[in-house]
């Protein structure tokens, strides 16, 4: 026989394990790509469309301009 507690225990489970893979990932794709080099060029600063990776975006690791970033994240969570 289960109590509401233990109901309610299980929930407050569920949720901090739900919320805490929810915030892993979004750690994840904030993640930077790239790291500047030594001598401040970076390793990649053309997108693989061939367009230049805006400085803003180099400035935050970024590989990807933003139409192909878009791209990428809407073919990520259509295969889930």
């Amino acid at each position: 026989m289960t109590t509401e507690a233990d109901d309610l225990d299980r929930a407050q489970e569920l949720t901090t394990m739900l919320t805490d893979a929810f915030v892993k990932q979004a750690r994840t794709g904030a993640a930077p790509e790239q790291v500047q080099n030594a001598d401040g060029t970076w390793p990649h600063t053309e997108c693989e469309c061939g367009e230049q990776i805006p400085r803003a975006r180099l400035l935050l690791g970024k590989i990807r301009c933003i139409a192909c970033q878009e791209d990428f994240e809407k073919e990520r969570r259509c295969r889930r």
